[in-house]
């Protein structure tokens, strides 16, 4: 691990790679423990770098964007956790290339500006493009698969290649890559780089009576603070939301953890919660609902780190 840490302050600088740097402020649920080695790639070339260092001197490395989605264990992340904060966006006609640390919503606003139609569900949704690609992020009737064009892909062994859509394998709130990931076994797995996606020429005005029609609606339907977005996956023709609620566990608390009274597909961080009350909100709703309905929630987050 020294080794690593040496040669990525090489390549990145000494003040972007740290020890033992607590993943909290990292992550949009305000939650999260030491990364083992933490590096800040502030490009794409960097990103690939720090990658690929990893893999070479064989350290397990996670990648994270805006910290969205993902529950990080209070024992924290071993190996090496990139912090990619590669950000560029370029327009051209009707398409966009983005870096994966680009935010996801700030490329959608950047759509919209353009009259360019096809990401204003986006608009307000936490994460990153790569996130978004790897979890087929989706809201309002939109989602990542149906406006993928291609990405640019670090893949093991260094090379860098272009993946298709279909390469993905894209389902429900997934993909090729979440699933290898939740598999887990520590084998290196594909990294985003850049993506491209299609759009389509709209009137700027009404895409952007939508962005403000959604924003409404998150806004009185979402909680607002510290939360890791949708903790479950909607089973089929149901919301998880709804069966949490009809469950009675919206308002319940765990410690600083609560599940929103707003929406009961949510926890909120209301100050000092830790990892492990949220999983033990997270684990009461999964038991109630199934002991209440016979459904099994699936998570629509990952679980980081050290449990």
């Amino acid at each position: 691990m020294q080794a690593l840490a040496n040669a990525l302050r090489q390549a990145l600088g000494p003040h972007a790679v740290r020890a033992d740097e607590p993943l909290a402020r990292y992550t949009s649920l305000r939650i999260g423990g030491p990364a083992e080695l933490l590096a800040v790639a502030d490009d794409t070339a960097r990103l690939r770098h720090a990658v690929s260092l990893a893999w070479s001197h064989q350290v397990p490395c996670r990648v994270l964007g805006g910290g969205s989605n993902v529950l990080v264990s209070d024992a924290g992340v071993r190996g090496l956790t990139i912090i990619n904060k590669a950000r560029g966006m370029t327009f051209k006609g009707n398409s966009v290339w983005a870096d994966s640390g680009t935010s996801f919503s700030t490329l959608a606003r950047r759509a919209v500006e353009r009259g360019l139609q096809g990401l204003e569900w986006a608009t307000g949704i936490p994460g990153s493009v790569g996130g978004a690609v790897a979890g087929n992020a989706g809201a309002w009737g939109g989602d990542v698969a149906s406006i993928l064009a291609e990405a640019s892909m670090l893949v093991p062994g260094g090379s860098e290649v272009r993946w298709t859509r279909e390469q993905f394998a894209f389902g429900y709130r997934t993909s090729v890559l979440r699933r290898a990931s939740r598999q887990g076994g520590g084998a290196p797995q594909p990294v985003v780089l850049a993506a491209a996606f299609s759009l389509e020429p709209g009137s700027s005005a009404a895409l952007a009576g939508r962005v403000s029609e959604i924003a409404a609606m998150r806004r009185t339907r979402q909680p607002q603070g510290a939360t890791c977005g949708s903790v479950f996956k909607n089973p089929g023709g149901d919301y998880a939301g709804r069966l949490v609620e009809a469950a009675g566990l919206k308002g319940t608390t765990q410690g600083a953890a609560m599940i929103s009274p707003v929406h009961a597909n949510f926890v909120v961080n209301t100050g000092g919660a830790r990892a492990a009350d949220v999983r033990a909100l997270i684990e009461l709703a999964r038991e109630t609902v199934h002991a209440c309905f016979g459904v099994t929630l699936d998570l629509e987050i990952e679980l980081l780190g050290e449990w």
